[in-house]
């Protein structure tokens, strides 16, 4: 190693060339870098859905779900198993493991086909099975497109009464049907807007959500039918009969070829009209549109999707791993502004949840931080050493910057908060090894050597400390590759970026940086100095400064630090019992709830919604009701926001109201659900504001007041990352022992409320729809009738009878046949249903049938095979926290729950489940760190008891980070734990320089003492500069107030403060522990 080093200082001009080189590829890799919120991930997830029309969830749970789990139980590399069985649909997902690659998904793709195909029968009305493997995209922005209002009923019905005198006036104005025709003509444009925004270059997936799917039915009474003696089923056979395309073949003549079609099928309800269904006696032919009605319309009901107040249908934009997030929301955004023009009257586009702005401001609140960041290591650089030195060392850093960003870009990765985390970290840590370098080569020009011999001999004789420093640095941050559960995908970069610039440092410091400190002036340093040249004011009044530093710090370690050091080793016993204390203190804080654990901080994008939720079968109407009330409140609150000035925006906070009523969230057309409703309600960004989305969403729960008869209503603002509420309960239990789960909910859900913090208890799911079960009277068995007759028939009265699916565009239309809308809402047409037995004679179905009623659950879980249901619940944190909640429940009411509900399995989901997973890993993957790190240091001093001297350090940094989150008010969080392990980088590094030196002294024939005190003297000025460095890197973020700085808070907290306690650790606690240490193994 001597040897690279000599010939990098013969080489100079050799190691500037390398030096620009990774400068201009670094800038130019930082310029193609994407950019998003989120590091890119793999998350493979396989689906199972099949779709069972009108079939209850008990239904699909036992006739489609236990099959699917039963057969793919056994496939190895899934790490769990969820279904859900809701109305007519059930679904099966397959979680593979986090370290699962493409091939793993392929495999376990084709090993799930091949055993959904050997299950030997499904319901003979179920779908076939949909398997797929979904792949990732995320929401970059979306589009809203709205459309002219349609009045309401009461208004066209005011409007009718005042100008009932005229006799002139047109037809009875039909409500449904221009609500129909406006939502179909909506649909229309929102496809075309989709197909224009696809046609962007940087979009590569646009669906439409918010609305359903098209449906034409076929509607014809029952009185209709008899008196012509139809049944739905025969209707059902004649158009199939009729709507048909054939290929003839091919008709082959002398000079060509002709294709021969039996072509008379249409696609549209106009068309259906005129297929004829009777052949009257004179040759008249009665049509499907002279029987009945063809609703050609959507196959939801009195579903809503409005946007501020308009009818509305969304684009959303998705990202893929291969774009850029704000790229795409900026062509998107741009093209909002310049389409509106061009739509038809009374239709408008809006940009909605665009996640670009939120990216974009971190991004950039990180970035103008690490540039001050860099200014201040600079200025404290120039402070303690001289300018030139101070200039080589902090160039370190962007050779270290931009060196990553050349793995980043080659590696796929993407610019994110993040890889913008890992960058922040490093920025004063990459200086320490330069500054070690650098100081001891200063050292050595100070011992009158030449600028080319100190150069080698400096940089050589810490080189092994250097190295060793670095990789335990590298080792430390390795268990965050390896931390379980899923938010793994998201921190994984982290250790790559940091460990990719530290070793750059690494090679940047025993190379370039001695290649430049070998000889005494530089052109390339003229050059800067020229170009800086409106500087060198600042650059002189530095240099007087560094002179009268200089001579502070020598005032310091001969006045303040020796004298300490020297009572310190005379009283071993006081100092460590005295930190150890500390360290036991710090750890109960902990342990106490006073500085609570939170995975992640809730990070404020701007988006807050609620959902309200009745009984099932609840009238659409009342939910519609709900949500307009909710409306209304948010408006309400946003002219407070205006009142109170809580934002600078004159429109106040609010920028968009999305209203949904007849799905669970804005997918309307999902599913049915007419007793669900909810409001997505988009804000403007944090920084506009002085209040955060959580206490509007306070604002807007008490504006809204109560809403009796409703089973839940959720409020919701800022998410966590990949984890869900802070409290939730997932109960589980198999087929014998399900009755004990209703009372177990409500035990859980009572305990939860004797919290005065905790809000929002809930569950994921409900009571669901009254059921009808039909079974055959004995007397009707007897005249031939049987239950899939009845079934059959009913299912075609209500559900409809299937036709046939018809291609329109890019959509499959299904044909249905059933009664009409009206009658299809009472009971009369229930029991006038016609059911015809073998002796040919039709009976109404009250005749022949006994109806049980019954009631089941509106959606039903399962996780590996079990029925599961789980109790959530938010946490009011200004009041209290969760970290509480669940100790409290852990220690005082797991235990009494679990023996009195023996055949209940309770575990913890949502962020405890992560919290448990992240810490549990994180634990184990410390012990192997420290394993490794033991190995190094003894290869390093070749001494046990000098290794173990070195990590014994490592846990009183813990004091000082402990202490910053205490002082500054904030939760620990993952991102506090990675500032600890930084920290302990930092630390280590201190403590292997400064053991080494003391050896030194100690191998040179100093006295025991005399040489600790040396070594102490020594590398004073070394460790103060690489945590002065260190905490001046972070001293920005720390002292960022803005809303946008929450979730990098706590890193800069744990490092800085820990920092300022670690340098007084390390310059005592090391030289006393090496005192102790002596004693039991004296250095070599």
């Amino acid at each position: 190693m001597k040897a690279l080093i000599a010939w990098s200082v013969k080489n100079w001009q050799a190691m500037n060339v390398v030096m620009v080189g990774v400068l201009l590829l670094g800038a130019f890799s930082l310029s193609q870098l994407r950019r998003d919120f989120w590091p890119d991930f793999e998350l493979y997830v396989l689906s199972i859905s099949v779709e069972y029309p009108g079939a209850s969830p008990d239904e699909i749970e036992e006739g489609i779900l236990e099959k699917i789990e039963e057969a793919v139980r056994t496939v190895d590399g899934v790490d769990e198993m969820t279904s859900l069985a809701r109305e007519g649909m059930g679904t099966v997902t397959l979680e593979l493991d986090p370290d699962a690659n493409q091939a793993d998904a392929q495999r376990v793709l084709t090993e799930v086909t091949t055993l959904i195909g050997q299950i030997p029968s499904f319901p003979e009305l179920a779908e076939k099975p949909d398997i797929r493997m979904n792949t990732k995209f995320v929401t970059a922005i979306r589009v809203a497109v709205m459309g002219p209002k349609v009045p309401e009923f009461s208004d066209v019905a005011g409007e009718d009464e005042s100008s009932s005198s005229d006799v002139t006036r047109g037809p009875p104005f039909d409500h449904a049907e221009a609500k129909a025709e406006a939502a179909i003509a909506l649909r229309r444009v929102a496809e075309q807007i989709r197909e224009e925004i696809l046609a962007l270059p940087a979009v590569s997936v646009a669906d439409l959500v918010g609305t359903p799917d098209y449906q034409i039915d076929i509607e014809i009474p029952e009185d209709t039918l008899r008196k012509y003696n139809l049944s739905l089923q025969s209707v059902a056979q004649i158009v199939r009969a009729n709507n048909v395309e054939l290929p003839g073949g091919t008709l082959r003549g002398r000079s060509q070829e002709v294709l021969l079609r039996g072509s008379d099928k249409s696609s549209v309800g106009a068309g259906i009209e005129e297929i004829p269904l009777v052949s009257q006696p004179g040759g008249a032919v009665l049509t499907v549109g002279d029987l009945g009605r063809v609703r050609d319309e959507f196959s939801v009901e009195g579903s809503i999707n409005e946007v501020n107040g308009h009818p509305a249908v969304l684009v959303s934009i998705e990202t893929t791993s291969a774009d850029d997030l704000i790229q795409v929301a900026e062509e998107v955004r741009q093209f909002v502004a310049d389409g509106s023009d061009a739509l038809p009257n009374g239709y408008s586009l809006i940009a909605m949840r665009d996640r670009s702005t939120s990216v974009k401001n971190r991004l950039n609140l990180l970035s103008k931080n690490a540039w001050m960041g860099l200014v201040l290591v600079f200025i404290v650089l120039a402070l303690f050493l001289e300018m030139r030195l101070a200039w080589w060392v902090m160039l370190g850093i962007p050779i270290s910057l931009l060196g990553a960003c050349i793995y980043m870009h080659f590696g796929g990765h993407t610019l994110n908060m993040t890889s913008m985390f890992a960058f922040l970290i490093a920025l004063g840590i990459v200086v320490d090894d330069a500054i070690v370098v650098g100081e001891n080569i200063y050292a050595h020009r100070e011992m009158g050597k030449s600028y080319h011999q100190a150069a080698i001999d400096g940089a050589y004789e810490v080189m092994p400390s250097v190295i060793t420093a670095i990789l335990t640095t590298v080792i430390a941050f390795a268990p965050i590759m390896y931390m379980e559960g899923r938010i793994k995908r998201l921190t994984v970069v982290l250790p790559m970026c940091v460990g990719a610039m530290l070793i750059i440092s690494m090679f940047e410091s025993l190379t370039i940086l001695p290649s430049h400190l070998s000889h005494k002036r530089s052109r390339f340093l003229d050059v800067v100095t020229y170009l800086l040249m409106p500087l060198r004011p600042l650059a002189w009044l530095l240099q007087k400064a560094n002179a009268g530093m200089s001579k502070l710090l020598t005032k310091c370690i001969d006045r303040i630090y020796t004298p300490i050091l020297g009572w310190s080793l005379r009283n071993p016993a006081i100092v460590l019992s005295t930190l150890a204390g500390l360290l036991i203190l710090s750890v109960g804080v902990v342990r106490s709830g006073m500085v609570p654990f939170l995975l992640l901080p809730k990070i404020d994008f701007g988006f807050i919604t609620v959902q309200v939720t009745y009984p099932d079968g609840t009238p659409v109407n009342v939910t519609n009701a709900a949500t307009k009330r909710l409306e209304e409140a948010i408006w309400k609150v946003n002219q407070r926001s205006i009142d109170e000035k809580m934002t600078a925006d004159p429109g106040g906070f609010v920028q968009a109201v999305q209203r949904t009523v007849g799905s669970s969230g804005d997918e309307v057309g999902s599913s049915i659900a007419g007793h669900v409703g909810g409001l997505f309600i988009q804000l403007n960004d944090i920084g506009e504001r002085t209040v955060s989305s959580d206490e509007i969403v306070q604002m807007w729960r008490e504006e809204s007041g109560r809403f009796p008869g409703a089973e839940a209503v959720a409020f919701g603002a800022t998410p966590r990352g990949p984890a869900s509420l802070p409290i939730e309960l997932r109960l589980m239990a198999t087929g014998e022992n399900l009755a004990m789960l209703d009372a177990a909910i409500e035990r859980c859900k009572a305990k939860l409320g004797e919290y005065p913090y905790v809000s929002d208890i809930a569950t994921d799911t409900r009571q669901g729809k009254w059921e009808y079960r039909i079974k055959v009277r004995d007397d009707a068995k007897a005249m031939g009738v049987s239950l899939a007759d009845v079934a059959g028939t009913v299912r075609a009265s209500y559900y409809g009878e299937e036709v046939m699916r018809l291609q329109r565009g890019r959509h499959e239309v299904p044909l249905r046949v059933r009664y009409p809308r009206e009658d299809r809402n009472t009971l009369v047409s229930f029991n006038d249903i016609r059911v015809r037995g073998t002796d040919r004679m039709e009976r109404p179905l009250s005749e022949i049938v006994k109806v049980d009623v019954q009631r089941g659950y509106s959606e039903i879980s399962r996780v590996n095979q079990m029925r599961s249901i789980s109790v959530v619940a938010d946490v009011d944190e200004t009041r209290g926290n969760a970290f509480n909640v669940v100790s409290d429940l852990k220690a005082n009411f797991v235990s009494e729950f679990r023996k009195e509900f023996p055949g209940v399995q309770l575990q913890w989901g949502g962020q405890q489940e992560q919290t448990d997973e992240t810490v549990n890993s994180l634990v184990v993957g410390f012990v192997f760190v420290l394993g490794a790190m033991f190995l190094l240091l003894t290869i390093q001093f070749n001494s046990s008891w000098q290794a173990i001297l070195i990590l014994s350090i490592i846990p009183f940094g813990f004091i000082g980070a402990i202490l910053g989150h205490i002082v500054m008010n904030i939760d620990l969080t993952l991102f506090s734990i990675f500032g600890i392990v930084a920290l302990a980088g930092v630390v280590v590094n201190d403590s292997i320089v400064l053991v080494d030196f003391i050896n030194r002294r100690v191998a040179d024939g100093l006295p025991l003492h005399e040489a600790i005190i040396d070594g102490g003297r020594r590398r004073f000025r070394a460790v103060l500069l690489t945590s002065v460095t260190t905490c001046a890197g972070m001293m920005p973020i720390l002292l960022e107030r803005s809303k946008e700085a929450q979730v990098v808070s706590p890193m800069a907290t744990s490092l800085t403060f820990g920092l300022a306690l670690s340098t007084l650790v390390v310059l005592i606690l090391a030289p006393v522990m090496y005192l102790v240490v002596a004693k039991l193994s004296p250095p070599q």
